[in-house]
């Protein structure tokens, strides 16, 4: 018993076991839709609920939100590959 566990130990340190573990794919441009939100919200954040106001676009995409942003982050390259 003790030898099994020994074995088991040895071949989890060298990696063996595990070896073939999927890694997570990462992005082409981790981080594009906030990096491009950020940056629009800067230059037309002021004009509020006026256009082009963040405020303005954020009403007229209520209820597409989500879907709007998901594709908007595929487009840019932020989805893991």
């Amino acid at each position: 018993m003790h030898r099994k566990l020994a074995m088991f130990t040895v071949l989890a340190v060298l990696g063996v076991i595990g070896a073939g573990t999927a890694v997570a794919g990462q992005p082409a441009e981790p981080g594009c839709f906030g990096k491009d939100r950020a940056a629009y919200a800067n230059e037309f954040g002021s004009f509020g609920n006026e256009e082009p106001g963040v405020g303005f676009y954020a009403s007229s995409r209520a209820g597409e939100n989500g879907e709007i942003n998901r594709a908007y982050k595929t487009e840019c390259g932020g989805d893991p590959s």
